[in-house]
């Protein structure tokens, strides 16, 4: 199979996560507070973005190192991303120290589905450029 076609499905993918992103920050700023964490929000919103262009340019050019510069960079923004479900989760419910695991089912109960469609979408695009990293490099 065409590694590019792979990129350009898993480009869709991502791109779809980012609107699940963008409307679910949306839902959350209109009842924000003081702690809202902007530093993390640009972060997070500035290096999934950067990765998803430089995605586009492996889509361009094939080439397996532009492919893992956008997985290096849309990881490091996904950590900004885990910090964020935190802070949500903690926003919410005020003093509650919950594990990762808890915070992530809860997310993924779909109570609020906007959150819980960016976290798979999102990790199905994770995972999709990882598998379209490795057969990029093994097919060089």
């Amino acid at each position: 199979m065409d590694v590019t076609l792979l990129a350009i499905v898993d480009l869709v993918v991502l791109i779809a996560a980012a609107a699940f992103g963008a409307a679910s920050l949306l839902a959350w700023a209109r009842h924000r507070t003081d702690a809202f964490p902007v530093k993390k929000i640009v972060a997070h919103v500035a290096l999934q973005l950067m990765s998803i262009g430089i995605w586009m340019a492996f889509v361009i050019t094939g080439r397996a190192a532009v492919a893992w510069a956008a997985f290096v960079v849309i990881t490091v923004g996904q950590v900004f991303g885990d910090l964020l479900m935190f802070a949500s989760h903690r926003a919410r419910h005020p003093g509650a120290h919950s594990s990762y695991l808890g915070i992530g089912g809860e997310v993924l109960s779909f109570r609020r589905p906007l959150p819980a469609f960016h976290a798979l979408v999102g990790a199905v695009g994770w995972f999709g450029m990882l598998a379209i990293c490795i057969i990029a490099t093994v097919a060089r």
